[in-house]
């Protein structure tokens, strides 16, 4: 569409128009924010344009990041490096489209072997061949195993086999095995994750004992191995894990009441470690409530004489019939012994010795027909609190100084700042126009009452003219025109209507006299 010369001088006289209603203090200002506006919407448009990045890949050799970012850069996709180019970085709405994109080209490369090697074995393969590939197979599988932990980026696992002696019989060389694990920054491993490690790497190689595995981590610290002491670490442990489960179920029961993050629960437990045997003899009673006896050997003896005459060395009256005698005697003993049971009790290591449990309530969300004392009572059997062991509860409330707000995930809140950036710099510019309408209009309007109230000022000083006598005849006559009075509003309606440009005026005027 062609612009005429009549249209552009229109714009060229409106523009002048325009400018000229304001003063040379507000047409610098008046630049001086236009600029401020075009530079704060630019800084806003490229904030609000640069994409999210999230974790492509990352533990990257360097020869797989080369082939992934001579990709990336083939495929017009920016892309940041992290870690010394051993992290990718890309926008976040094309991670899926890219992993698929590079899964495709066979990046990264695979570096950790499986078993799977063992199916290229041949034939021909010697034995020594096929016992380093075994071993290469072992460790591969152990690696993949321990990557799936919870906190581990990457791992190297070393085992020692004794050598393959076909005729070196009782060869009782013992294997060995280290682990080193690489961890996400600020991780660190539990106990029970490092008993994990060395009880999966000593159940995957034959021969292979916990004792002789050894974990450390990328930082150099020895986790597990022959010479440390991990006793101090799993009384720890457990200790831990026993207050956090108290922890928890007080925590379940206070928020059912009061509602989520109205709580705040401490439990300090003492356990003993001590291993500790009792032997006890028992005696045994039977249903009459007397104690059990068992006769355990009986002895009977019996003799009998018959004869005239008494027998020599019995001193009992004997029985004689016609001269003639006979003798009788018996005896018999018991042993018996009363039944007892013998009992061994092995208590394990862990008992409770007495817990200090702290529990602190948000008095503003206390319900109403709730007291602190049922609370109390609750809480109390929850964690199966006995004085008389020494526990200690410790139940107060108080109000809160804030609710902590539901926290903001990284998605929702890019998606948020994306969306409200450009709004707020479009607000700003409309602001910042209107303010300058604004003005304009009101330079305008005070001109307008000056230039009106110049003219009115004027023709009152002229229409007396229009009365005087005519001129004399000395003088060349000229002929009088009569000034015709402008049709318009008298001075007292101009100031009646726009009081405060004529004490604008006025008061310019003022400061210009003095």
């Amino acid at each position: 569409m062609a612009v005429l010369p009549t249209d552009v001088s229109r714009m060229r006289e409106s523009a002048r128009r325009f400018a000229s209603g304001f003063s040379r203090g507000q047409k610098v200002v008046t630049v001086v924010s236009l600029v401020g506006v075009v530079l704060v919407a630019f800084v806003f448009m490229s904030l609000s344009g640069k994409p999210t990045y999230a974790l492509l890949f990352t533990n990257l050799q360097p020869s797989d990041a080369a082939a992934i970012t001579q990709q990336l850069a083939t495929d017009h996709v920016p892309y940041e490096l992290q870690n010394g180019g051993a992290t990718i970085l890309v926008p976040q709405n094309m991670v899926d489209q890219q992993r698929l994109a590079a899964a495709a080209a066979g990046l990264p490369s695979q570096t950790t072997v499986g078993l799977s090697i063992l199916d290229k074995e041949g034939l021909t393969t010697s034995q020594l061949t096929q016992q380093a590939d075994y071993l290469r197979a072992l460790q591969g599988e152990l690696e993949q195993t321990i990557d799936s932990i919870s906190g581990v980026t990457s791992t190297q696992v070393s085992i020692a086999l004794p050598a393959n002696q076909t005729f070196a019989l009782g060869n009782t060389t013992p294997t060995g095995a280290s682990v080193l694990v690489n961890l996400q920054p600020g991780h660190s491993l539990t106990y029970g994750q490092v008993q994990a490690i060395v009880s999966l790497t000593a159940s995957a190689v034959p021969g292979l004992s916990r004792s002789a595995v050894t974990v450390a981590d990328s930082n150099g610290n020895l986790l597990a191995g022959p010479g440390v002491n991990d006793t101090g670490a799993a009384q720890s442990s457990a200790s831990t894990a026993y207050d956090s489960a108290v922890q928890a179920r007080i925590g379940a029961y206070l928020a059912g009441v009061l509602g989520a993050g109205n709580a705040d629960v401490q439990v300090n437990a003492q356990l003993d470690f001590n291993q500790v045997s009792t032997r006890s003899n028992l005696i045994l009673y039977g249903k009459n409530g007397k104690p059990e006896v068992v006769c355990t050997s009986t002895q009977q003896s019996s003799e009998k004489y018959t004869g005239t005459g008494a027998p020599a060395g019995v001193t009992a009256p004997t029985t004689t019939t016609g001269g003639t005698g006979t003798y009788t005697q018996g005896s018999s003993s018991k042993t018996c012994e009363t039944s007892t049971q013998t009992q061994s009790t092995v208590e394990a290591p862990g008992g409770l010795v007495s817990q200090s449990i702290a529990v602190l309530v948000n008095s503003r969300s206390l319900p109403k027909g709730v007291s602190l004392a049922q609370l109390r009572s609750g809480v109390a059997a929850v964690a199966g609190i006995q004085p008389k062991r020494g526990d200690v509860l410790s139940f107060s409330a108080a109000p809160f100084k804030s609710t902590t707000p539901a926290a903001v995930t990284p998605a929702k809140k890019s998606i948020l700042t994306t969306a409200l950036r450009p709004g707020l710099a479009l607000l700003l510019v409309l602001l910042v126009l209107f303010l300058l309408w604004r003005a304009s209009r009101r330079a305008r309007k005070a001109a307008l009452a000056q230039e009106a109230l110049l003219d009115s000022f004027a023709l009152e000083q002229l229409a007396p003219l229009a009365h005087m006598d005519p001129p004399t005849g000395e003088l060349p006559a000229i002929p009088y025109v009569p000034v015709p009075r402008r049709a318009g509003p008298s001075v007292q309606e101009i100031v009646d209507a726009q009081s405060e440009e004529v004490a604008s005026v006025l008061r310019d005027w003022l400061h210009q006299t003095t």
